[in-house]
């Protein structure tokens, strides 16, 4: 009885022993298995701008605009929602950022209405990752926040690395906006979410806003400004300057009102001195006129005009008996010696 009694002992300590190595492994496991399943992996949704109605560029995720007054098209598209199965993604616009405070608040063109205004999903896009799926229409939650997203009642979509288009917002740009807007998400679980095919959230979500940034032109340089009555064959220097509404570094192009001009020269920081010289070889009155451009090539108004009088040479603006004086200065000495001929 004893010694049955000292097996079991020894049996319940080498399963006691095996629980304590075997388990944490076990833990350990599941645990792997559970970030895996349950998605910790960076989920990612993007604003990113596609088109503008006026004159902008665009530089990844940020659409500078060269005039207001304009139609914005951005689009959301999505990627990385690891693990391979997804239920439902969800995204909703954050309006607080819609407005910097400056020139009024950015607002979607229409609403509800067709699928060119405001907030909507293009299910026919060939990017649209959710194709045959059930999609949320775009649906309003609040003066300026738009809700859509779109949810998966039978398979799962795997993912396959690639970004996908989820949805397009159309704002009107003000003609008196300025400044620089950013459009995102609303954070939380209840907003913009994406969430596994049992109902779990996929953690954690990235999201990248968009920017909107106002570039207005140059402001008007002002009057060149040197010297206005010269010598034909002599270089003459002449200076102006503007500010930059955005802070830009500015170039000037310079026009000498004789059919030549500067070229642009630069670059200068706003608000500082930007110079360039230039010779007449003719007599003549001159206006010197100079415009400015900025980092993206967008120009003022032309500044108001310099005039300058250039005549031939210094010979030329000698008087008819000084030139005589100087052909016979024999025949005249006094007057020779006075004017030093």
């Amino acid at each position: 009885m004893k010694k049955k009694i000292k097996n079991v002992f020894k049996t319940g300590i080498i399963i006691i022993i095996f629980l304590a190595f075997v388990m944490p492994g076990v833990a350990i496991t599941e645990k792997k298995l559970s970030e895996g399943t349950l998605g910790f992996a960076d989920a990612t949704f993007k604003w990113i701008p596609v088109d503008a109605s006026g004159v902008h560029t665009i530089v990844d995720n940020e659409i500078i605009l060269h005039e207001t007054g304009q139609l914005v098209t951005l689009e959301i598209y999505v990627s990385g929602w690891s693990p391979n199965l997804l239920k439902i993604v969800q995204a909703t616009v954050d309006s607080s950022k819609y407005s910097n405070g400056v020139g009024g608040t950015l607002v979607p063109l229409g609403w509800p209405g067709s699928p060119e205004d405001g907030c909507f999903i293009n299910t026919s896009r060939s990017d649209f990752v959710f194709d045959g799926m059930a999609f949320i229409e775009a649906v309003s939650t609040g003066a300026l926040d738009y809700m859509w997203g779109a949810v998966l009642f039978v398979s799962a979509k795997a993912d396959d690395g690639q970004t996908y288009y989820l949805g397009t917002l159309i704002l009107e740009i003000p003609a008196n906006a300025d400044g620089t807007y950013l459009i995102d998400f609303v954070d939380g679980n209840t907003k913009t979410f994406m969430k596994d095919d049992v109902g779990q959230f996929i953690l954690p979500i990235i999201t990248t806003p968009a920017v909107i940034k106002i570039n207005n032109p140059p402001d008007k340089p002002t009057t060149p400004s040197g010297t206005t009555n010269g010598e034909v064959g002599t270089s003459y220097s002449y200076t102006t300057n503007c500010n930059d509404p955005n802070g830009d570094f500015v170039h000037f192009w310079f026009d000498w009102g004789d059919g030549n001009n500067s070229g642009w020269v630069g670059p200068f920081a706003s608000g500082a001195p930007g110079s360039a010289s230039h010779t007449w070889t003719s007599q003549g009155s001159y206006n010197i006129q100079v415009k400015a451009k900025d980092s993206y090539d967008v120009e003022s108004v032309w500044s108001d005009p310099l005039s300058v009088t250039m005549p031939r040479n210094k010979l030329s603006t000698y008087p008819l008996f000084m030139r005589l004086l100087e052909r016979f200065p024999i025949t005249f000495p006094i007057l020779r010696d006075i004017f030093g001929l």
